[in-house]
């Protein structure tokens, strides 16, 4: 048994190695080939076939090539690729695989084909992917429907096929479904409307880097969403993609259970420069959770004069408490740390606003205030 194993090991050894000095062989006889494409593929002209014959090495690895093509290129360079992978009957030969062969020349076929976005294709993978063992290879399959789907129909049949095989990898779906030459964005939106707990957080997690007001407004009725991470996630992608905030909105947040939701409610006031909203921030300073009330002080030294005003005000009001201690510590903390770099005439502005509310709010003796 040792003999026979040393000697299939050995075989597939030596096959490998012609494989490999065929391939090298194969690159300097195409060297031109690939050049003529690359100089051909914006014009107007269709590709030609090579001039010459090629054996099943060959065949594969010029496949190899003009798939990386398909993939670095969009709009008409690629389709003169997918134009000349069809003359060359690159997409025949794995449609016929696909059909007929073994599940491994299956899968690979599979693979081809959304390289090669071979739209005919989608529904025997969809037959492909309703069957499939709950394995790796299914997404494999999975990707190469994306690829070569023909409208959203087909990528939301492929996300129902996948979500009865398991539940839990939104992120990978998302990522399989960006592959799809499709809107996304309104995709995305669309699983969101949906009563099903995983077309939401697909869409959620899909929509997470999306920025528009339109997106805003699609996720807004899942800030009162009965689950946690449903609720938690809407409010991320609502406070990163809307331009204002309702006051309404704002305090109602600033009232949820969550510290974390609380915070970046309080996050996006400030990074929105929302300075009507001062009073809203001033009384988060009282919060119980340590890191809103931090978040707040830190928020209300960013939102001008205004801003340094009321937090010195809330220092004062708390003084005597722990509360108030740590506002005022805060305060005088920022003061030093504005003291350090004056040259900097926007820092020098923030430092003498905030020692003159300070010393107003405290009594303080009066101080020579720092001049440009």
């Amino acid at each position: 048994m040792n003999v026979v194993f040393a000697v299939v090991v050995y075989a597939i050894k030596l096959k490998n190695l012609r494989r490999a000095r065929t391939e090298r062989r194969f690159e300097t006889k195409i060297k031109d080939y690939l050049t003529y494409v690359l100089i051909h593929i914006e014009g107007t002209e269709p590709l030609n076939v090579p001039p010459f014959s090629l054996n099943k090495v060959e065949r594969e690895a010029l496949q190899e090539r003009l798939s990386e093509m398909i993939e670095n290129f969009a709009g008409a360079p690629r389709d003169k690729c997918i134009e000349l992978c069809e003359r060359m009957g690159l997409v025949r030969r794995h449609l016929d695989r696909l059909n007929k062969g073994f599940y491994s020349a299956k899968i690979d076929a599979a693979y081809h084909l959304g390289g090669m976005r071979v739209r005919e294709a989608v529904p025997a993978l969809l037959k492909l992917l309703r069957t499939h063992k709950r394995n790796s290879s299914l997404f494999v399959v999975a990707r190469s429907i994306a690829k070569c789907a023909r409208d959203e129909r087909d990528v939301e049949e492929m996300t129902e096929i996948l979500l009865k095989h398991n539940k839990g990898f939104y992120d990978l779906l998302v990522d399989i479904i960006k592959e799809a030459d499709i809107d996304h964005g309104a995709l995305f939106a669309d699983f969101i409307q949906r009563e099903s707990y995983e077309f939401i957080q697909i869409g959620l997690c899909g929509l997470q880097e999306y920025t528009e007001p339109t997106v805003a407004s699609a996720v807004y009725r899942l800030l009162d969403s009965p689950d946690r991470a449903i609720q938690r996630k809407a409010v991320e992608i609502y406070l990163k993609s809307v331009h204002f905030i309702p006051r309404n909105v704002v305090q109602r947040l600033l009232r949820h259970s969550l510290d974390e939701v609380r915070v970046l409610a309080v996050q996006a006031v400030v990074d929105l420069k929302l300075v009507p909203y001062i009073d809203v921030l001033r009384s988060a300073l009282m919060d119980e959770s340590a890191r809103v009330s931090a978040a707040s002080a830190k928020g209300l030294l960013l939102l001008g004069e205004e801003g340094a005003a009321q937090l010195c005000g809330a220092a004062v009001q708390a003084r005597g408490s722990e509360r108030g201690e740590y506002l005022r510590t805060l305060i005088e903390e920022q003061i030093q740390s504005l003291s350090d770099r004056l040259h900097d005439p926007d820092r020098l502005t923030q430092y003498n606003s905030l020692v003159y509310h300070y010393d107003k709010a405290f009594d303080e003796n009066k101080r020579i205030y720092r001049v440009v």
